[in-house]
């Protein structure tokens, strides 16, 4: 089968997707087809994506919490609706290398949420594919060695060519009916992520006093995440809730100045614990009798996730204050694993080619 046109949107943090879609690009463009390529909060759908089935549409992202990202979900839900314009959809998952042994990432539900939306505006579905690309979590874990980076990309490489071939012949492949299944089995998690954790993990990022105020990783947040607080080199980064850990200010922070603090998510933990809400909830029903009503079922659900953001909101606020002191933010620093860690991002990309966030 020919395609006319073929538009590819992708979420990036750390250009693993950037550097899929760019190899899905090329194999449409070889096979003749007029290509377009941009990130989603760059996007004009309603000009961009063709109608009929001459017309290819490609999603591509990372999986958070064994399912879509939040960002993307919300993209897809706000695409035009299309009669039988054909789409396909790629997760990228933390794909590992052990000695000579690869390991597996986990899409979860990711690929085939993302295409039962495309399916109900209307697209007709050709094919869904998790990719193994290098695990970027750095986070929680230290970049990868160079040698497996390169190992996992090229093997990536043969499998979504291989993939692109198919669904450029004409035919169609679903993929990771097994990663499906657990990640239908991890749907809880999955709600959480969305819901809480998320919004947890954002507020675990925080500068180091190596920060200079440059603001590229305002600059470059493709959810425009990140605020500047101060003026001048006293500029510091502030992440709100609309982060979505995609880790590319991490990645690309040329002071290596980007934490995500371990010893202060400790003691977030114990500052948004459920357990907190049942001490406030049991204080006030010994003194108050009429709000014993409150600390049951639904509604007692209900404060405990608001008490956790507002909490989260607050504590991290008073935290980013704190950090101006030179000896507390040394303190975190010191005590946060990624200050050691090797940083990732896809080698071959650069934030240029990610473009900045304020040129949407």
């Amino acid at each position: 089968m020919s395609y006319r046109e073929a538009t590819f949107y992708f979420l990036t943090g750390t250009g693993n997707s950037y550097r899929a879609t760019t190899w899905m690009d090329e194999l449409s463009s070889s096979a003749g087809a007029a290509t377009c390529v941009r990130p989603i909060q760059s996007a004009r759908p309603a000009e961009e994506v063709g109608e009929g089935a001459s017309s290819l549409l490609g999603l591509v992202m990372p999986t958070h919490g064994f399912t879509a990202p939040w960002a993307m979900l919300r993209f897809v839900m706000a695409l035009p609706r299309r009669r039988s314009t054909h789409a396909i959809v790629v997760a990228n998952r933390a794909g590992i290398r052990v000695g000579r042994i690869f390991l597996p990432g986990l899409e979860g539900t990711a690929t085939y949420l993302v295409a039962l939306i495309l399916a109900l505006k209307g697209y007709r579905v050709r094919g869904a594919l998790g990719l193994d690309m290098p695990s970027n979590w750095i986070a929680l874990h230290p970049g990868l060695h160079p040698d497996a980076v390169a190992a996992i990309t090229a093997r990536a490489r043969v499998k979504l060519d291989g993939f692109m071939e198919t669904i450029l012949s004409g035919k169609r492949r679903f993929a990771g009916w097994l990663s499906l299944l657990f990640g239908l089995l991890l749907l809880p998690v999955s709600f959480g992520y969305l819901l809480v954790g998320r919004f947890y993990l954002s507020r675990l990022f925080f500068a180091s006093d190596s920060c200079n105020g440059c603001s590229l990783c305002a600059q470059y947040c493709p959810l425009g995440a990140i605020k500047m607080w101060g003026s001048g080199k006293q500029s510091r980064p502030y992440w709100t809730f609309r982060c979505e850990t995609c880790m590319r200010c991490m990645a690309y922070c040329p002071l290596r100045a980007v934490e995500a603090g371990h010893s202060w998510a400790v003691l977030l933990y114990f500052v948004t614990s459920v357990p907190a809400v049942a001490v406030l909830l049991n204080w006030l029903g010994a003194r108050f009798p009429a709000l014993n009503p409150l600390n049951a079922g639904a509604m007692r659900l209900i404060l405990e996730y608001v008490y956790a953001l507002t909490a989260m909101w607050v504590a991290y606020a008073l935290f980013s204050l704190l950090l101006r002191v030179e000896w507390i933010n040394r303190f975190f620093t010191v005590t946060t694993l990624t200050h050691y860690y090797r940083r990732y991002h896809e080698p071959d990309t650069s934030l240029k080619d990610l473009g900045k966030r304020s040129n949407e």
